[in-house]
């Protein structure tokens, strides 16, 4: 009956337009960190387009925003849907913005249709997914997952503690509310996240839809490599115990360690700080920020075991020190088979050529996941692009990615 249901691709488009002005910049990219004027301005025009279709609009202690399509069944369960509104410094259009966007236009399609269902419907928007505010990504589902701490709220990114306060407080959230968010499992059915790919995968092989099966677990380190600081021009380079080139040839090694031996993972070296720092010193000190991902837990492990094994091979051939502060980790997820296969009974329902695939991007839905049954789909950035003004998906991406959230929030309204 609800087979040829469609959203209103105007209104979905014509909403993208109208968010992608607050906080927009001169360069066509979107500057709307989390908690900043932009994204109050932002949470500002999620309640009133909810709230003028009559949808119920609530927020919870952690500032998730949600807009509320309540079911009549005595008891019913929820099935939530959405992604967030706060974008990375300088950011993209539809990164976040998206998932949110066609989030509510389900609603809105189904509130139209006048569909009477089983489930409560839940479009949301989560608080400070980049990690822009706080310093630590995914706060707002992480709030709603019960996994927030009081310190995650005490150590402000950019600006002293009162001013982050003051933020807080402007958005409406408040420490205890936020420890206090935390969402009985029981009262959930299913999350459903869409985003865009922030990758070249669907693009390259001219597939719309990515299904994700699982979402890499990510882990941080600073590693410090310590030398001797020594004149540059005066002693001789085999006599030397030189960071920088110990690092550099960690660096190095580790690309290919893991590029050799962990299928599916990567790693990256994203800054070096080095000391002294001058022309005519020797590097006394490499201070380098490590991170590594995979989709699987075990492998993930061994893949971190490995190049930590080898900073200290290295840090043995080079006659240095190592010292490894481990800084953060999310753990890997997988997806939900039952959510995985109402995506792809939807694809086919729409015609929508589709490809299964792994996400190394964090995203919420991870983090959802451990209160419920989960899963999320991509739609193509062109050329990859994403946290840039150059961000691209196209109009058509965009349509497929509301309607393919609109059929699988529908059956998974049916499924038990």
């Amino acid at each position: 009956m609800t087979g040829h249901l469609k959203i209103n691709k105007k209104r979905l488009l014509a909403d993208i337009e109208a968010l992608s002005k607050i906080g927009g910049t001169a360069d066509g990219g979107v500057h709307r960190p989390a908690l900043s004027d932009a994204d109050l301005e932002a949470r500002r025009w999620f309640r009133t387009k909810a709230e003028a279709v009559k949808l119920t609009v609530t927020q919870d202690g952690i500032g998730n925003l949600s807009a509320i399509w309540p079911s009549a069944t005595p008891g019913a369960r929820t099935v939530m849907f959405g992604s967030h509104l706060d974008t990375v410094p300088h950011g993209g259009r539809f990164d976040g913005a998206l998932g949110v966007v066609a989030a509510l236009e389900v609603l809105r399609t189904i509130q139209e249709a006048r569909l009477s269902l089983p489930c409560h419907l839940e479009a949301i928007s989560f608080t400070d997914e980049e990690g822009t505010a706080t310093g630590n990504g995914l706060v707002g589902s992480r709030g709603l997952a019960g996994l927030l701490d009081e310190e995650d709220l005490q150590h402000p990114r950019h600006e002293e503690q009162a001013g982050f306060e003051a933020r807080l407080a402007a958005t409406g959230i408040t420490i205890p509310g936020a420890l206090a968010a935390r969402r009985k499992p029981q009262t959930l059915k299913a999350w459903i996240e869409v985003h865009v790919e922030q990758g070249p995968r669907l693009d390259d092989l001219g597939i719309p839809i990515g299904v994700v099966t699982g979402i890499a677990g990510i882990y941080t380190y600073w590693l410090t490599f310590r030398g001797r600081a020594d004149h540059s021009g005066t002693i001789p380079l085999d006599q030397r115990r030189d960071a920088l080139q110990g690092a550099a040839l960690f660096v190095r090694r580790s690309r290919e360690l893991v590029g050799n031996y962990f299928e599916g993972g990567v790693m990256n070296c994203g800054m070096i700080d080095v000391s002294p720092g001058a022309f005519n010193i020797v590097p006394e000190v490499a201070h380098l920020a490590i991170e590594v991902r995979h989709a699987n837990s075990e492998k993930l492990g061994l893949m971190c075991e490995a190049i930590l094994n080898l900073a200290q091979e290295v840090a043995r051939e080079e006659g240095l020190e190592l010292e490894v502060a481990p800084l953060d980790d999310h753990q890997p997820a997988q997806m939900h088979p039952e959510i995985i296969a109402a995506i792809e009974d939807a694809c086919e329902l729409l015609d929508l050529p589709y490809k299964r695939m792994s996400s190394y991007a964090g995203h919420d839905t991870q983090i959802v996941a451990t209160i419920t049954r989960a899963g999320m789909f991509f739609v193509p950035s062109v050329g990859g692009i994403s946290h840039s003004p150059h961000e691209l998906t196209h109009a058509e991406d965009c349509i497929n990615a509301g309607n393919l959230l609109l059929h699988t929030v529908l059956k998974l309204t049916e499924s038990g």
